[in-house]
């Protein structure tokens, strides 16, 4: 095995390269100052192994990782640090080991047969990783062992579309929402300014760039472990995220809702629809940063729920426009639109009583809660209906 050594301390860089040679299983092909001269050398040359510095003037190693990542992401990458409390979490999630200044021989005996057991045993589960996505079964056309995402309401990845399929746990919360934000602006480039402003804004900004690269490591970690086809990717200090395989639920709602009117072609697609609609774009987290999408969406929900009560009612299933009004009006329990809608769909059903009680619970609700009447169309709406 090759590897290259990146230490702006040539003393550790002469300990370290000597250590390696004495113990034979690592060649140490070149040792490096800065971490820009190393990424030059990795642009030409296959390395199997890169031993990193973290404390680097200029560009730091966890930055310098990501470039790494982005050149080959099968390079073995070894922090060297002299700071045991220096984010050592982030380290074990982004590379395969880390080591402490002064290194010792026994520690990095440890983390060379780390290395080399990491390596041996690659060729053979790529290929049983062929072969079970070969025999991958498919329901109606869909393949169920994609991976799914939830946004509507609280945010969950599972391993597969399978009902009973196994959900990720998160690490910890802001690898959480750093996933979500990236989601949100999916296949955008975003830079490391706006991510530490918009979710570290509270901390330093070396504490907010600790966090944001365990967050990175904890996001590509499930992408690799989970076989999606997505990518983290890294470049000139911006991030994006592409979903590759990830099958969501917001993309399928905002694909059906596309729709210009209700037809007999597309009714039955469009009532699969609102079941998805579990609750707010990412309701319970209370990203500030996703109340726009959110109230995007929840005009798009209202609309097509009430463009299909409108649609059952007009072909005569006034019950199931109802109950479908009934549902969203617990959602909007102000909106005069869908009252008047209630209204009509129980005048079509000849259930005055309905009316009566609907239009006095509803004027009950605006009075205790908002302090004021119906609106005048409403009123009016209720008396022409009760005329009758």
């Amino acid at each position: 095995m090759r590897a290259i050594v990146i230490d702006d301390e040539k003393p550790a860089q002469l300990h370290l390269e000597r250590l390696l040679r004495s113990d034979g299983r690592i060649t140490p092909v070149q040792c490096f100052l800065t971490a820009r001269e190393g990424l030059d050398f990795l642009a030409k040359e296959r390395m199997d192994v890169v031993f990193l510095d973290i404390g680097m003037p200029e560009m730091n190693g966890l930055e310098a990782a990501e470039y790494i990542q982005q050149l080959d992401n099968t390079i073995r990458i070894i922090f060297v640090t002299a700071y045991a409390d220096h984010a050592i979490e982030a380290f074990e999630l982004h590379a395969l080991d880390y080591v402490l200044k002064p290194v010792s021989s026994t520690r990095l005996a440890k983390t060379i047969d780390r290395i080399v057991a990491s390596i041996i045993p690659l060729s053979a589960p790529a290929a049983a990783t062929t072969e079970v996505q070969v025999s991958q079964p498919e329901v109606d056309g869909v393949d169920t062992h994609v991976p799914g995402l939830l946004t509507f309401k609280h945010l969950d990845i599972y391993r597969t579309l399978d009902e009973k399929a196994q959900k990720h746990r998160w690490r910890t919360t802001k690898s959480q929402e750093l996933f979500a934000f990236l989601f949100h602006h999916r296949g955008e480039w975003v830079s490391k300014e706006i991510l530490l402003d918009q979710l570290w804004a509270d901390v330093t900004q070396e504490k907010g760039l600790t966090h944001l690269h365990t967050s990175v490591y904890q996001i590509r970690k499930l992408l690799k472990e989970w076989g999606m086809t997505g990518k983290l990717e890294y470049n000139m200090n911006r991030y994006r995220l592409l979903a590759g395989n990830l099958v969501s639920d917001v993309e399928q709602f905002e694909q059906g809702t596309a729709y210009a009117a209700i037809t007999p072609d597309n009714v039955a697609q469009l009532k699969d629809i609102v079941p998805l609609y579990r609750g707010d774009y990412l309701e319970e987290h209370d990203y500030r940063w996703a109340q726009a999408k959110a109230r995007e969406l929840r005009r798009k929900y209202i609309r097509l729920v009430v463009d299909l009560a409108e649609w059952n009612m007009n072909q005569g299933q006034g019950k199931e426009s109802i109950e479908q009004l009934s549902e969203l009006l617990e959602r909007e329990p102000y909106a005069e639109e869908i009252c008047r809608l209630m209204m009509n769909v129980y005048a079509s059903l000849d259930d005055q009583q309905a009316i009566l009680k609907l239009y006095d619970s509803f004027t009950r609700t605006l009075l205790e809660d908002l302090g004021h009447q119906p609106e005048p169309e409403t009123s009016r709406l209720y008396e022409k209906l009760m005329a009758r």
